[in-house]
């Protein structure tokens, strides 16, 4: 343990040019493809030309990145507009809040 560390940092073996601190990665590495991946996709808001470049890339080297994970469906409450997702019960909640506040407001106008 320790063989590429240089005075605390990183030097690869293998590509001795590489600057110290610098991991040397390939993408045609299969190890690696999801990590430079999902470095693309943390490095877009940064650099998007980058990432796409590097996405491009990954892509003619061979990798398949996962498939977008669909939406769940709605289950029963959200189909019928229960909580959460301003249905009628929202609306019944703003009705009853309004009400009250009307009534808040007579009280202290003495009624009128």
């Amino acid at each position: 343990m320790g063989g590429h560390l240089i005075n605390g940092e990183f030097q690869s073996d293998k590509y001795p040019s590489t600057p110290r601190g610098k991991v040397p990665l390939s993408v045609k590495d299969k190890t690696a493809q999801d990590l430079l991946w999902a470095y693309a996709q943390r490095r877009r808001v940064v650099d998007a030309e980058f990432s796409d470049d590097l996405e491009i890339a990954l892509l003619n080297a061979g990798y398949r990145p996962p498939a977008a994970r669909p939406l769940p469906p709605p289950n029963d409450d959200n189909a019928r507009g229960g909580r959460g997702n301003g249905g009628s019960g929202c609306l019944l909640a703003f009705i009853i809040v309004t009400f009250a506040l009307a009534g808040l407001v007579l009280i202290l106008h003495g009624g009128h």
